[in-house]
């Protein structure tokens, strides 16, 4: 990844500060007319990933690129890396580290949308997205230092290709306002799908969920925030993390250029497994 343009430079053009000053207005809009908590919540994620780009990225190898391309879109870094033909003679290693940060990201990101579009959560509502984290950060640890998959083709090398992610700007307006967009419309599925055809929340949640687990996340606890008493937080979370599950482990298996498939699908596995446990045990046993 090559900066265009270096963070020093940003700081001393207008178009940082703008920004800025209009994700702040943002948030005190926002203070008024909650259903419109999501349109800051987009624009800060997208700042924050500028900013990691410029912090991180030129010490950064190919995993790292996944890490910050997560926080725009694990789905779409699932995609890239798996099928492009200019991934294909990337190391075992380095895809499956890819992966997981991608995914580490996307929980990183639920997380921090339960913390800005709740009022007052307990922990165990936080649970089964850290249990998740852990998982796959121990899993990142082990395919880093365990030898298979470092041999396991002779031909893989170290990657010098870029994820087609990351842009060298503040905050790109045109990609929050689309997000944006999007949570508002899975808003409104949501209630089409309860009101009109009859089918459950979590029903809907879970096939949304296949897509974009943050931007389902982000819609739930929108309408959460207006319907409380109606939603039951927990039980979507999982059904949320599930479809997660579901639908990355597809894309690994139909992936053209990840060969130990079996071991990242059960990784997923473990992580959802592990995250009902422990989630279970802090609600039933230590709380």
């Amino acid at each position: 990844m090559v900066h265009n343009t270096p963070l020093a430079y940003h700081f001393s053009d207008k178009h940082l500060w703008f920004d800025i000053a209009v994700l702040a207005a943002l948030f005190v809009v926002a203070a008024y007319i909650p259903l419109l908590k999501i349109v800051p919540l987009v624009a800060s994620l997208e700042l924050f990933s500028f900013f990691s780009f410029h912090l991180l990225a030129k010490r950064s190898r190919f995993q790292l690129q996944g890490f910050l391309g997560g926080f725009i879109s694990s789905t779409a870094v699932f995609l890239q890396t798996l099928n492009d033909n200019k991934y294909v003679s990337t190391s075992e290693r380095d895809l499956l580290s890819t992966l997981l940060f991608a995914l580490c990201a996307m929980l990183l990101e639920c997380l921090f949308i339960i913390f800005y579009l709740s009022d007052e959560l307990s922990f165990v509502y936080y649970l089964p997205f850290i249990t998740q984290l852990i998982v796959f950060s121990i899993a990142i640890i082990y395919v880093n230092i365990c030898s298979k998959f470092r041999t396991l083709n002779s031909h893989a090398v170290d990657s010098a290709v870029d994820i087609e992610l990351l842009n060298d700007h503040p905050i790109i307006w045109k990609n929050v306002a689309k997000l944006s967009f999007l949570i508002f419309v899975i808003i409104a599925a949501m209630n089409f799908i309860g009101s009109e055809l009859g089918l459950s929340r979590g029903i809907g949640t879970f096939v949304v969920s296949f897509f974009e687990a943050h931007a389902i996340l982000a819609s739930l606890m929108t309408e959460w925030h207006f319907q409380s008493p109606d939603i039951d937080l927990i039980k979507l979370f999982f059904i949320i993390l599930l479809g997660n599950t579901v639908s990355k482990s597809y894309l690994a298996i139909r992936g053209s250029n990840l060969r130990q498939k079996w071991f990242f699908v059960a990784v997923m596995l473990l992580g959802f497994l592990a995250s009902i446990g422990v989630t279970y045990i802090w609600s039933r046993v230590i709380h």
